[in-house]
This record gives structure tokens, sequence and C-alpha cells, in this order.
């Protein structure tokens, strides 16, 4: 009895054929990344920081790739868009289908080669620098796309209920916090000269405070921590917005440790969203955005609420 195994038809293409995909796949890159630049240009710095804070929703994709998915939603109108990323092949592994007729959103895939040395054994080949030799349009569906949609939708609906519009925390309990984990710096209360909210003096790294506020007391020691501590800013006079900027994400993440759910407070910091991409590489602010949030978690507040287990696993 013979046997016969199907066998695998495999096309051939042309070297014209293959020139011309090769082409289109290059003016689908250019057209891509000339949105990314334009959607960057009209965000907000709250934009960013929601950006850069739901960065943890997607499946090892970067942020500038999270970015390239909510430009082609917004060109596409696509109203349900989230921004929770995954393959076709990963969302399959989680036996989640994707809905049919759906179009893929195109981010850009990093290719890899390795060294072309001497001949090394295979210890060696595995420890091997890899180098970063292009870019490729890979493809990719939001979670909208998909049949957990409706499961997301009900476990943020949970979520939104629990949010407590409140875009201050007490002001004592700021002030006692600031004191415990930051001892060395010197806080003036001056409540009689209204016309700013606070000030650092980078050398004798003392706050003046001219109101009542925490969100003035935890900008002013996201100058200390920026500064002094983590080094990232710079200079106190010559890199004044990139200082306000990283300031500004100190107390986003500094409110966000005592109200995980906090309405915070966006009105000064939009006053330097159009600074962003002037001031920072989007990797460099990811990086920045990282590193407080790193050394911030060294911290622990009496109103620090316990994380939730997370339910699904698309939410990592």
């Amino acid at each position: 009895m013979t046997i016969r195994t199907k066998s695998r038809y495999k096309k051939s293409f042309t070297v014209e054929q293959k020139q011309e995909y090769k082409e289109k796949k290059e003016v689908e890159k250019l057209e891509i990344q000339d949105l990314y630049t334009k959607f960057l240009a009209k965000k907000t710095f709250q934009d960013f920081i929601g950006i850069i804070a739901n960065y943890k929703q997607l499946h090892n994709y970067s942020i500038r790739n999270r970015i390239l998915a909510i430009t082609q939603a917004e060109q596409r109108e696509h109203k349900e868009f989230v921004g929770v990323l995954n393959s076709f092949l990963n969302w399959k592994k989680q036996d989640i289908q994707i809905l049919k007729g759906s179009k893929s959103y195109k981010v850009l895939v990093p290719i890899f080669t390795k060294k072309d040395d001497e001949k090394t054994s295979t210890q060696e080949e595995e420890k091997q620098e890899k180098t970063l030799s292009y870019f490729k349009l890979g493809s990719v569906f939001d979670i909208s796309q998909t049949t957990e949609h409706q499961n997301y939708l009900k476990e943020r609906a949970e979520i939104d209920t629990k949010i407590m519009k409140n875009s201050e925390i007490d002001y004592e309990v700021a002030l006692e916090f600031i004191k415990q984990n930051f001892p060395n710096v010197p806080i003036l209360e001056d409540f009689k000269h209204q016309d700013m909210k606070g000030s650092y003096h980078p050398i004798t790294h003392q706050i003046t405070l001219y109101e009542r506020s925490s969100h003035s007391l935890f900008h002013e020691i996201g100058h200390f921590l920026t500064i002094h501590v983590l080094k990232i800013a710079g200079d106190i006079r010559e890199d004044y917005a990139k200082n306000e900027i990283l300031s500004e994400v100190s107390t986003y993440l500094l409110m966000k440790m005592f109200d995980e759910n906090i309405d915070y407070n966006f009105a000064y910091s939009n006053c330097w969203s159009y600074k962003i991409t002037d001031t920072f590489e989007l990797d460099e602010f990811e990086t920045d955005f990282k590193t407080i949030t790193q050394y911030l978690q060294q911290f622990q507040t009496q109103n620090t609420p316990q994380p939730q287990e997370e339910r699904t696993n698309h939410h990592e």
C-alpha cells in the first residue's frame, strides 16, 4: 500500500515582483511614520502620560508601536480601539478569536542578525551579540477586534465605578509622607504670598510652599528627586522645560501611590505638552518615567491600596 503525502505548493515570485513588494512595504512604512509624527504634534501631556502609564497592557510591544497603532485607530475613526494589542497567534494561544473582517494594525518589528565572526561553539553563539539590521512591518489586532472585547468592557466598567473624582489628597498626609521619606529636604510654609504655588532651591534643596496643596508639595519634591537623587533632569535654568515635565511625572506618580483612581489635575502639566517631543526622544521619556516609577516603589503610604489580582493574562 502506497501512502501519499500531501505536497505543499510553494509559489515562486519573479525578481520584479519581489522588488515591487519590497517597495510597496517601504512606502507603507513611510506613510505610517508620517502619521506617527503628526500624531505626536497634536498630543497633550495628559495624552503622553496615559500612553506611558498604560504601557503595562502591551504584550512585548514598544511604546512607539503602541503609538503607531493609536495613530492608525484615529485615522480609521475606530472608536472602540483600546490599545491592548497582540498578534493573531498570541490571541489564538489565549483561546481568543479575531472577529471576522477585522483589519490589522501595522507595527514595526525589529530584525536582528548575529555578527558574522569566526566559527564559534554553540554556547558562544548563544552569547553572541545581535545587531539591529532593520524593521519590517508586522500585524497586530486590538482587543476590541476579538471575542474578548465584551469581557474587557465589563471589567473596565467595574473599575470605572470605583474612580474617585478627587484631584487632591490631604495636605497634612502628603506633608508627613515627605518629611518621613525625605528628611534632608527642608520645607518652609509661606502661605501669605499667593502669587506662586511653590519653589525649589537646587543648592540648599529647600522647598517653599505658598499654598496648602499636596500637588504643589509633590511637584517641588519632584524637582529634588529628578535633579538631585535620580539625576535624570537637566540644568535647573537651561533645561527648564525638561525639569518641569519630569517633576510633573513625579507628582502624578506620587498622587497615584495614595489613590490609584485619583482624578489627577493636568491643567499645569498641559502647559508643557508641546515641549515634550522637543525636549525628549520618546524612548528617553519612557525610560525616565520607568526610572521614577521604580524609585518610588520602595516607599509605602498608609493610603496605598493593595493591587488587585489580574483576571486574565491579556492585561499583562
